[in-house]
C-alpha cells in the first residue's frame, strides 16, 4: 500500500489486513461507517466499521456540576459527511440566531450548511477546519438563549 499525504491509502490489488486495519483506523477517526473500495478492474471491497463503546479521547463529566452545564447545551452536529468548513462561522462567544449558519460540509463543489435550530450563544468548537468529518459528528455547541 502506497499513501498519498501518509493519510488516503492507493492500492494496486486486494489490501491487506494490515491496509484493511489502517482504513479501518481511519474511517473511526473520520466518524465514518463504511466504504467501498475498488481498484477499477472490477475487484470490490466493502467494509463496515463501528466506534468502540467508549473512546480514550473522550472526556467524562467528572462531577455533577460539569455534566449538568453538558446537558444545558444543544450540540450541533454534521448533518452530511465532508470536509468541514468553519472560517469565521463558529467562534466561541459568538451570538448566532435561530438558523445562522455555524459550518459548511464540503464535498468537492457542493457546500451544505450546518445551522442551529436556535438562538443562543456559541460556547465550544469541537470540529476542525479542513478535517473530513462524518455524519452525525459533534461539530459546536451552543448555549440556548433564555
Amino acid at each position: 500500500m502506497n499513501t498519498v499525504d501518509n493519510q488516503v491509502p492507493m492500492f494496486e490489488g486486494i489490501p491487506s489486513l494490515e491496509d484493511l486495519a489502517r482504513i479501518a483506523d481511519l474511517l473511526l477517526e473520520a466518524g465514518l461507517e463504511t466504504i467501498e473500495l475498488s481498484d477499477g478492474k472490477g475487484a470490490r471491497c466493502f467494509m463496515r466499521v463501528t466506534a468502540p463503546a467508549t473512546r480514550p479521547d473522550m472526556q467524562i463529566a467528572e462531577d455533577a456540576a460539569s455534566a449538568a452545564e453538558a446537558t444545558s447545551r444543544l450540540e450541533i452536529r454534521a448533518p452530511y459527511f465532508g470536509t468541514l468548513v468553519l472560517t469565521d462561522l463558529a467562534k466561541v462567544g459568538t451570538s448566532v440566531a435561530a438558523g445562522a449558519v455555524v459550518a459548511q460540509m464540503q464535498i468537492g463543489a457542493l457546500q451544505i450548511p450546518v445551522t442551529v435550530p436556535v438562538a443562543g450563544t456559541v460556547v465550544d468548537v469541537i470540529g476542525e477546519d479542513g478535517a473530513l468529518t462524518g455524519y452525525g459528528a459533534l461539530i459546536v455547541q451552543v448555549e440556548p438563549a433564555n
